[in-house]
């Protein structure tokens, strides 16, 4: 039995107005949405000057010695997990970035998906880290500066 989505009356005739087919993307545009998401990544850390070297992974983070989407040489110590799609799996996802993030590697999850600006998740211990370590360096130019 199909759904109908409503039945419309015309000069006394009744038709019925089904809903169209739902289009699914094919695997070839989900992988292109995938791998454009993943060079804004590796472009915004090379335009920011955190790693000038910084890539997508060729293999999208299949090589068992090398986890991760974003290579970045200069940059190691953070593994780089990128997602791309309209259906949010944040715990999923979050898992998935930690378990690649071996050693003393820390995940960080990039998310996005169509017409919506790119997210970054990273651990509130990580956030609480980095915020430490600016303002240290803000006191540090600040004594400095008064020197």
């Amino acid at each position: 039995m199909r759904d109908k989505l409503f039945v419309h009356e015309i000069d006394g005739m009744k038709y019925e107005v089904l809903p169209l087919p739902k289009k699914s993307i094919k695997i070839a545009s989900r992988k292109a949405k995938g791998n454009k998401a993943e060079s804004r990544v590796a472009e915004g850390y090379r335009r920011y000057g955190i790693d000038p070297k910084a890539t997508r992974m060729p293999t999208s983070g299949a090589m068992s010695h090398f986890k991760g989407d974003i290579l970045k040489p200069d940059d190691y110590e953070y593994l780089d997990e990128v997602k791309c799609q309209e259906k949010v799996s944040l715990w999923k996802w979050w898992e998935q970035a930690k378990n690649q993030a071996t050693g003393s590697r820390i995940p960080v999850l990039h998310i996005t998906a169509n017409f919506r600006q790119l997210l970054t998740v990273i651990s509130f211990e990580t956030y609480l880290n980095l915020r430490k370590t600016i303002k240290d360096l803000e006191a540090r130019v600040k004594e400095l500066e008064e020197a």
